[in-house]
């Protein structure tokens, strides 16, 4: 059950209906990750459960068990509270319906075109709040129809067609390279390409643990040879770079001063430096016991880009990838493991950093009971720190590999206007809750700073720490969770005599500056009020009713002197990393609480039979998640311009104290920024005076490396004054536009 929400009410789950199904060890040997003896130290074992003989997703139970398989102690559970509403002989969808809806699902959310489901899907149980839910598990192919990567796990109501939950799992012999990316290191050196054979000329990068591959716009000669993931408008995927006669792999080395070098599409260099950094990193990662990765064999692209120009760079031949993505798949025949761009500026595989960070994804994935991609829903906000703990560790691998702390300076070095040399970096300010916005690289970098700050001072042996800390987490771990258990561990460490109290002092000290150990997502500095926040808007789904609330609450207070508030805030769709437009809806309202404590929401499940279709469906299924809380009014703010919208509420006394926050009210992501709260004096309104606003609207390169974009803010611009609806003990007035600008609610941008 997840923590501060109120389960569906239901009978108790009997304790023999939920049994234990099985056990698998984590590839993680804890004797050489404790620099012990071999078979000293207990492993994980992390088990799985089933309901009616049905496997139960998101129960699990991570243990510590010793070299003969005796328990030790549990160290984390996660399993349902209450019996399920349906057994498996209850379904009225079958499989073909689900892999209807799923299908249907995705085109309706833009995909040109989805696919098919890898295998036929499986009916499951699914844990939502507490409660088993009967589902059919859809694994949805990997999908770059629509530009942005994508690649989704689709939970179907097995009782009433809904898509209750979705998962994302997109999210980076001798030869000579850049030993880190050529930024940081720009002298090529000669080094030993490990776990490859090659018998003279010829061969290709494929090793017994990855396979580097390139991407060309250039099909090849046979058909055949064409990859079964391939989809109209996307590049080729083959393998180009070749061994010399001496079994070398001598490829042309880019000059990284000739600006054209970064925009080549078929270029050798960057198959052999995805392969050379995949293999390191897999190499570094045995020293800490870890022995497998996600994937036996990692299918690596190079170059990835598209055939369709791009809006954006219509100077280009080919629509660029600005970004990197881990895809969690495994199997060839669905699609690469692992994919890197090729930008309009710059070429992502050259970069190491980028290479470890999206590997970093992959161990996340293999060690963590159930992922690290769930929001967790809290009393105060629905919050996506599981996914910036995820980004955050992905981050901390790379620094494992380079032992320094900025990532991506090749990537941002040598892209024109990006402003830093650095995609992000552990030497940062960033703190909870006043950084964070509900984006997860953005989200995740407060949890890097602490862990950076804390390697600094104690060493490498935070590493192992990290790595312990993952078979701990639940699949919805807020920042928090993380932080306490890197605290326990260290503790444990403390215990066995490798940490010292100093050693516990300076973790300790690190992650509290950062806000992580208390992070409610209440932000009431009155300048940050006033400044402004971007928020990422959860879309609305056919999973929850009305709304997800927003990822944070601002506390506005009217000064002396004024009689008024004004919320505004600026509205976009989520950005693509392809370059090209976002069209899709937007739209958000506010929800209002006029007292001096923010709101409080919680959660429940419940039946609704307003979006049923009318296919075969129960619809007294208990299975959509229904917010309720404690907000006064649900309002629509003034469109002023094309995504400024503004809400001015006037009457007011000093001292009156509101709590607000966004909903999104279409199913497409949205941001918006510069959200604030301000005041000016009453006269200035009896005036007529254009009132200050500002702020530029965020973009979200969303995968590997996406920028800051909470601090993205643009000049004061005139705004409209006017006097808006009843709040609080405040009077009504009618609405005066002074800059004619008609009320509008915002449906399409």
């Amino acid at each position: 059950m997840l923590p501060g929400v109120v389960a569906a009410d239901g009978p108790a789950m009997p304790p023999e209906l939920l049994v234990r199904s099985g056990a698998r060890v984590v590839p993680m040997d804890r004797a050489r990750l404790l620099g012990a003896p071999a078979g000293s130290v207990a492993h994980y074992e992390q088990r799985d459960f089933q309901i009616h003989g049905l496997p139960v997703r998101g129960a699990y139970e991570t243990a510590l068990v010793d070299e003969d398989g005796a328990e030790q102690r549990v160290v984390v559970t996660r399993t349902p509270s209450v019996a399920p509403q349906y057994r498996p002989q209850d379904a009225i969808i079958t499989a073909a319906g689900a892999r209807a809806i799923a299908i249907a699902h995705l085109q309706a959310a833009g995909s040109p075109d989805p696919g098919e489901p890898e295998q036929e899907p499986e009916l499951v149980y699914l844990d939502v709040l507490g409660r088993p839910l009967l589902v059919w598990e859809t694994h949805m192919p990997l999908d770059l129809s629509g530009g942005e990567p994508t690649s989704k796990t689709l939970y179907v109501s097995a009782a009433t067609g809904r898509v209750l939950h979705e998962v994302e799992h997109v999210r980076s012999v001798k030869a000579t390279v850049f030993p880190i990316n050529p930024a940081t290191t720009p002298k090529p050196e000669a080094v030993e390409l490990t776990n490859i054979t090659t018998d003279g000329a010829g061969s290709t990068l494929t090793g017994s643990r990855v396979v580097s591959m390139n991407c060309s716009l250039t099909p090849p000669e046979n058909e055949e040879d064409i990859p079964l993931w391939w989809d109209e408008g996307e590049c080729y995927g083959m393998q180009m770079a070749t061994s010399n006669e001496d079994g070398d792999f001598d490829v042309p080395i880019p000059d990284i001063t000739d600006w054209d070098v970064h925009t080549v599409g078929d270029d050798l260099y960057s198959e052999v430096s995805m392969f050379y950094h995949g293999e390191r990193f897999l190499h570094e990662l045995e020293k800490y016991g870890l022995t497998k990765f996600k994937c036996e064999s990692s299918l690596m692209l190079a170059n990835m880009r598209y055939s369709e120009i791009s809006e954006s760079y219509p100077d280009l031949d080919y629509g660029p990838l600005n970004n990197a993505y881990y895809t969690n798949k495994c199997e060839a025949d669905q699609g690469p493991t692992m994919m890197f761009g090729q930008g309009s500026s710059v070429d992502y595989a050259y970069d190491g950093d980028v290479v470890y960070h999206e590997m970093g994804h992959g161990m996340v994935s293999l060690l963590t009971p159930d992922g690290l991609s769930d929001r967790r829903l809290r009393p105060e906000a629905v919050i996506a720190d599981a996914g910036g703990i995820n980004e955050s560790i992905a981050d901390y691998f790379a620094i494992m590999m380079t032992g320094e702390h900025l990532l991506g300076d090749y990537v941002a070095r040598f892209w024109p206007g990006y402003g830093k040399p650095y995609i992000r970096t552990g030497e940062n300010t960033k703190v909870c809750p006043e950084n964070t916005i509900g984006q997860v690289h953005n989200d995740g970098e407060p949890l890097t700073a602490a862990l950076w700050a804390t390697r600094k001072r104690v060493g490498d042996k935070l590493d192992t720490v990290v790595l312990d800390m993952l078979p701990r987490l639940p699949g919805d771990a807020d920042l928090e969770t993380a932080a306490h258990t890197v605290l326990e561990i260290a503790k444990e460490r403390h215990a066995e005599g490798s940490w010292s109290e100093l050693d516990l002092e300076h973790l300790y000290r690190a992650f509290d500056s950062r806000g992580l150990y208390d992070c409610g997502r209440i932000i009431t500095d009155i300048d940050e009020v006033a400044t402004g926040r971007s928020m990422y808007l959860r879309g609305l789904s056919d999973s929850v009713t009305p709304f997800w609330p927003g990822p944070m609450q601002l506390r506005g207070e009217v000064p002396v002197g004024s009689d008024n508030l004004i919320i505004s805030f600026r509205l976009s769709p989520r950005g693509t990393s392809t370059g090209n437009p976002n069209t899709s809806p937007v739209d958000a309202e506010l929800l209002l609480k006029w007292a001096d404590e923010p709101m409080r929401f919680e959660y429940q499940l419940t039946s609704k039979t307003d979006d049923l279709d009318g296919s075969p469906a129960d619809p007294d299924a208990e299975e959509v998640i229904q917010v309720v809380g404690d907000w006064d009014e649900q309002r629509i703010a003034t469109l002023i311009s094309s995504s400024d919208n503004q809400l001015i509420i006037r009457g007011l006394s000093p001292g009156t104290v509101v709590y607000a926050t966004l909903v999104n009210t279409y199913k497409s992501e949205a941001v918006a920024s510069s959200f604030k709260i301000e005041s000016v004096p009453t006269e200035l309104l009896d005036q007529g005076t254009p009132l200050p606003d500002g702020g530029a609207p965020d973009t979200d390169t969303d995968g590997l490396m996406a920028g800051e974009t909470g601090e993205q803010r643009g000049e004061p611009t005139a705004s409209c004054a006017c006097r808006s609806g009843d709040a609080g003990g405040g009077g009504a007035w009618p609405a005066l536009a002074l800059l004619l600008l008609a009320s509008r609610r915002r449906r399409t941008r």
